[in-house]
């Protein structure tokens, strides 16, 4: 796992908790991102899970820090952003909300204990019963459509 202390500059997580605070405001029982840790605890975990997306992260930062230097409220940095690079905002929004949902007290709060490891029995006889049922019947298809001189047929 990556250390959370190199993924982001303090200026960096600076910028990401000042728009996670308009993105992930906690209420209704659940808590806001800034609570969760979301830029510190669990943003390295998920770029842990998701490296493709690092340069994605650093372009969205760079595009909202220069906003937010520029006096630009953050709800309004995410919209110009979400108008201006809506593939980069859908990547990196998607990001910040999966590092939110790894947190214990985020799932505790929806009732979800996270993936869980199923036992599953040997099914390999009822996977042959319906292989043996498919070989029994045949093979099965239809001619594709080909072209002709009237068209389809």
């Amino acid at each position: 796992m990556t250390d959370p202390v190199d993924i982001l500059t303090t200026s960096q997580r600076a910028v990401v908790d000042s728009l996670l605070d308009v993105l992930i405001p906690g209420g209704d029982g659940m808590p806001s991102a800034r609570d969760a840790a979301t830029s510190g605890r669990w943003l390295p975990t998920a770029l842990d899970l998701r490296p493709d997306l690092r340069p994605a992260l650093e372009t969205f930062l760079d595009a909202a820090a220069r906003q937010l230097a520029d006096g630009v409220e953050a709800a309004d940095a995410l919209r110009r952003i979400a108008i201006d690079s809506p593939d980069l905002f859908a990547a990196v929004t998607g990001l910040l909300a999966g590092a939110y949902y790894l947190d214990p007290g985020v799932r505790d709060s929806l009732g979800y204990p996270g993936q869980e490891e199923r036992v599953l029995g040997d099914d390999t006889d009822s996977y042959l019963d319906l292989l043996e049922r498919v070989v029994d019947r045949g093979p099965v298809y239809r001619e594709p459509a080909t072209m002709h001189e009237g068209g389809i047929r």
